[in-house]
């Protein structure tokens, strides 16, 4: 019975041992596959960090390439259209007329956006690179090396396009770039904040240019006034044209030698006529004045601002201060700036000083003066200048001067060529005088071969160009730069300057210098040009005042205008002058009008400039030209 037991107590061991093995087993078969599933699941998240690292390096080249190229396209468009952003084909004289300032000043405007906008990508993908990698930073912490990088390349481009050539003007040319940059490191660190943060980017945006909007509204109900100044500008009379023409002529900077200076000096008066001339060639609604004292002037501008509909609101400024000339350096100081109803507080004055005097050296029309100027000297009530010659010989002067269109490299090669080909088919024929028709049908039919490849408008203008020169005065030249290779006193040129239009030779120069004034310039600087001369004809000594002349004058700004309208006019007159010239179509009779009138003439029977005996006989000219055939539509 013992054994019986011990057996069964044996058995039941062995079970227990036997299950115990098998549990042992399944717990190491569980371990195993658990450690196995552990393992796997170790692999798989490695792989996906492998692969995510792998897409984000992908990104980040791809993101790189993308910031590489875009600047690529930044400094192309510096190299190519850099040097235009600022003057943007603007002549000086266009400026004179209130339409077209407005225009140039909202196509300023719009300028500034295009740059403005144009380096918003380059903060959005600058930050989209820098502050992935440093998500973990504090947010101003990250901004901080975004900022840097953005504005390190801004100031690349913005020296590529200014010739790495630094100054004042330059580094304020770099605010609305660097402005884009920081809306584009806003946009890019926003972004990358998730979905809640983008939602609520497009709110803001629109509060943020609503903001813009009402600031902007703000300034120019400030700047702008019912009323101008209270101040009457001086009278210009043709008297007073008259004397101060001598008066600068007889201390022409032009006759000066390198080691030679001269001194002009202008009373107060005389600047108060001479900014109310230049300012009345736009519009009656401007004026301005000038006080001297000892070591200081101050400038009052107002300037009337057409709104449409008969409304008209006034710019006025009251600008006082002094300059200091040291040699090769001309300082400004502004002591006092009021525009409109915005005072300038002193802080910025002593701001803006350094910008102003830095604007008037290196701008390219006031360069040549600051350069030849040696000493200014400001007394109560008059202003004296010392100079040297004065250099302006160089071709950016002038295309800031006229418009970097107007004197494009295209417009000044066809004149060349023009020129040249007039000259030769003169010279065919040494012993036959050339007509007015004859030159004419000859530069414009060369004009219209040229147009079969290029511009029609450029090479009208090239041939007005051509005409102002050889048949109105060789001097005319000087305006353009160096066209003619040649001597100005050949036979050719001696043939050309006695051609005739209507029989006379002078209603030829009126004509075709009025028409190249005009291409250079506009009406109003063209007409006033004529206007001038025939001032200064009226004069003790001259010739008198003809509106024969002034018919002349017009005609040849009006055949200018037609001629340059657009490619359709232009490609017209090309075709109607290649049938030939017919002199009723574009000047009309002259004859009959008043010439040789003395100044003292001029005042008592025709009210002087602008009285109504003038008027009379100008709305008599002006009707002559309109019936011209040659400028139908």
């Amino acid at each position: 019975m013992y054994r019986k037991q011990r057996r069964s107590y044996g058995s039941s061991n062995k079970g227990l041992r036997r299950a115990s093995r098998l549990a042992s087993d399944k717990d190491k078969q569980g371990r195993s596959i658990h450690n196995d599933s552990h393992a796997s699941s170790h692999t798989r998240n490695e792989r996906d960090r492998a692969s995510k690292r792998e897409s984000q390096t992908g990104a980040g080249c791809i993101g790189w390439f993308v910031l590489a190229a875009y600047m690529g396209l930044l400094v192309y468009l510096a190299l190519h259209y850099g040097h235009r952003t600022d003057s943007a084909g603007v002549s000086l004289w266009e400026l004179q007329d209130a339409p077209q300032l407005l225009r140039r000043i909202s196509g300023f405007a719009l300028r500034g956006l295009c740059r403005f906008a144009l380096f918003v990508p380059v903060g959005f993908v600058v930050t989209m690179l820098v502050a992935r990698r440093l998500r973990t930073w504090p947010r101003l912490v990250i901004c901080l090396p975004v900022l840097v990088m953005a504005g390190g390349l801004t100031v690349l481009v913005r020296s590529v396009e200014m010739g790495w050539s630094w100054h004042w003007m330059a580094a304020m040319g770099l605010v609305l770039p660097l402005l884009g940059c920081l809306l584009g490191v806003w946009f890019g660190s926003t972004w990358l904040r998730g979905w809640r943060a983008r939602l609520w980017l497009i709110p803001k945006v629109i509060a943020l240019a609503a903001f813009i909007i009402f600031c902007a509204g703000v300034s120019f109900l400030m700047l702008v006034e019912a009323e101008p100044l209270p101040f009457a500008g001086a009278p210009v009379t043709s008297a007073e044209k008259r004397r101060l023409v001598d008066l600068i002529r007889s201390k022409s900077p032009r006759s000066l030698r390198e080691d030679q200076t001269e001194t002009l000096r202008l009373t107060e008066h005389d600047i108060c006529v001479l900014l109310s001339w230049g300012l009345s060639l736009g519009s009656s609604e401007r004026k301005a004045k000038v006080r001297l004292a000892n070591d200081s002037a101050t400038v009052l501008v107002s300037i009337g601002v057409p709104l449409g509909r008969g409304m008209t609101r006034y710019v006025n400024l009251v600008l006082a201060g002094g300059a200091d000339l040291a040699p090769g350096k001309l300082t400004l100081h502004i002591d006092q700036c009021q525009l409109g109803s915005l005072e300038f507080p002193d802080r910025l004055l002593k701001r803006l000083s350094p910008m102003m005097s830095s604007m008037l050296r290196h701008w390219r029309i006031s360069q040549p003066f600051v350069d030849a100027t040696q000493e200014i000297a400001l007394e109560a009530g008059s202003i004296a200048v010392t100079y040297g010659p004065v250099h302006l010989s160089s071709h950016e002067f002038r295309a800031e001067l006229f418009g970097s269109d107007i004197l494009s490299k295209e417009t000044l090669a066809s004149t060349r060529v023009q020129v040249d080909h007039l000259l030769a088919v003169v010279g065919k024929a040494p012993k036959t005088q050339p007509s007015f028709g004859q030159c004419l049908e000859t530069v414009f039919a060369l004009a219209r071969e040229r147009s079969l490849e290029s511009d029609p408008v450029t090479e009208n203008r090239a041939a007005i160009f051509t005409l102002g020169m050889l048949l109105g005065h060789h001097r005319f030249e000087e305006f353009l730069g160096p066209i003619h290779a040649g001597r100005w006193n050949d036979p050719p040129q001696r043939a050309l300057r006695r051609v005739v239009l209507r029989g006379r030779s002078d209603w030829t120069k009126h004509f075709c210098l009025s028409a190249a004034l005009y291409l250079l310039s506009d009406k109003v600087v063209s007409d006033a040009a004529g206007l001038l001369k025939e001032e200064l004809d009226a004069g003790a000594g001259g010739s008198g005042f003809s509106f024969a002349d002034l018919l002349a004058d017009q005609a040849g700004t009006r055949f200018a205008a037609w001629a340059v309208r657009d490619a359709t006019t232009a490609r017209a007159l090309q075709d109607r002058l290649a049938r030939g010239f017919q002199v009723d179509d574009f000047f009309p009779p002259a004859a009959d009008l008043p010439e040789g009138i003395p100044d003292a003439e001029l005042q008592s029977q025709y009210g002087g400039v602008g009285g109504e005996g003038y008027l009379r006989i100008i709305a008599v000219i002006e009707q002559r030209i309109a019936d011209c055939a040659g400028y139908g539509e």
